[in-house]
C-alpha cells in the first residue's frame, strides 16, 4: 500500500492536475485573510468549508489518474480491489492534510487574527479540519471516474452535491413539514458550523460532540457504500 501511495502522488504531481486545486484553495485562503483582525472560530469554521470543497477536488482528479487497464493491473499486483482504493483515498486524505496545515498555520504566522490561538481551539478547529476534508474525500469517491465513467454524470453529480450540502439548512427551511427530513441525506458539511461559531472556546467539554460524531459516521456509511459499488464494477 505505501508504494502504491507513493507512486500516486508522485504520477499524480507529474500530471500537473494538482495545480488547479491547490492553486485555487492558497488564493482562497489568502484573499479570506486579506482583511485583518478576524476571529478564530468563526474563521476557522468558515476555510474548513473551502477543505472541505477543494478535498472533494482532489478526490476526483486523482481516482481519475489511472486508465482501466493499469487500475486492473495494479489491483492484481497490490493483491486486493480495497487495498487499491484505499490506497488512492488515503493519497488524497495525505494531500488534503498539507492543506489543512496551510490553513490552520496561514493566519497564525501572519497575525490575522485578533486573539492568541489556544490549544483548545486549535485542536477543535484542527478536528474539524480533518473530519470535513475526509467528508470531502468520500463524498467525491462516489462520483468518480471509478464509479461514474461519463464525464458529465461524475463532475455534475459532485457540483450538484456539494452545493446541496452547502445550502441544506436554507432548504431544510423552506420545505414542508412532512419531507423536512429529506435534508438528512445530504453531506452533514455544516452541522458543526453553528456548533463552533456558539462555542465561546474555553472549554473543550462545553462542545456539543453529536455534530462531529455525525460527520464521521456519515463518512464512514460514504466509504462503506464506495467500496461495495467498486466492487460490483469488477
Amino acid at each position: 500500500m505505501k508504494t502504491l501511495i507513493n507512486y500516486t502522488l508522485y504520477d499524480f504531481i507529474r500530471s500537473h492536475k494538482y495545480f488547479p486545486p491547490i492553486s485555487t484553495f492558497i488564493i482562497l485562503i489568502v484573499v479570506y485573510y486579506s482583511y485583518t483582525p478576524n476571529p478564530i472560530i468563526d474563521s476557522y469554521a468558515v476555510t474548513a468549508l473551502m477543505i472541505y470543497f477543494i478535498s472533494a477536488w482532489l478526490c476526483i482528479s486523482v481516482m481519475a489518474l489511472d486508465p482501466p487497464v493499469q487500475r486492473q493491473v495494479m489491483i492484481l499486483h497490490i493483491g486486493g480491489r480495497n487495498l487499491y482504493y484505499l490506497s488512492k483515498l488515503i493519497t488524497v486524505w495525505l494531500l488534503s492534510l498539507i492543506l489543512t496545515a496551510f490553513a490552520f498555520i496561514y493566519p497564525i504566522v501572519f497575525g490575522m487574527f485578533n486573539e492568541q490561538v489556544t490549544f483548545t481551539i486549535g485542536f477543535i478547529s484542527w478536528m474539524n479540519y480533518i473530519l470535513l476534508s475526509t467528508l470531502g474525500i468520500v463524498v467525491a469517491s462516489i462520483f468518480s471516474k471509478v464509479i461514474m465513467e461519463n464525464v458529465v454524470n461524475s463532475y455534475g453529480g459532485l457540483a450538484l452535491t456539494i452545493t446541496f450540502s452547502f445550502t441544506a439548512l436554507g432548504i431544510y427551511e423552506i420545505l414542508p413539514v412532512s419531507i423536512k427530513n429529506i435534508v438528512w441525506i445530504f453531506p452533514p458539511v455544516l452541522v458543526t458550523q453553528k456548533t463552533l461559531i456558539n462555542w465561546n472556546g474555553e472549554n473543550i467539554f462545553h462542545i456539543d460532540v453529536i455534530p462531529f460524531i455525525w460527520i464521521l459516521l456519515y463518512a464512514a456509511l460514504l466509504l462503506w457504500v464506495f467500496l461495495k459499488l467498486v466492487k460490483r464494477k469488477g
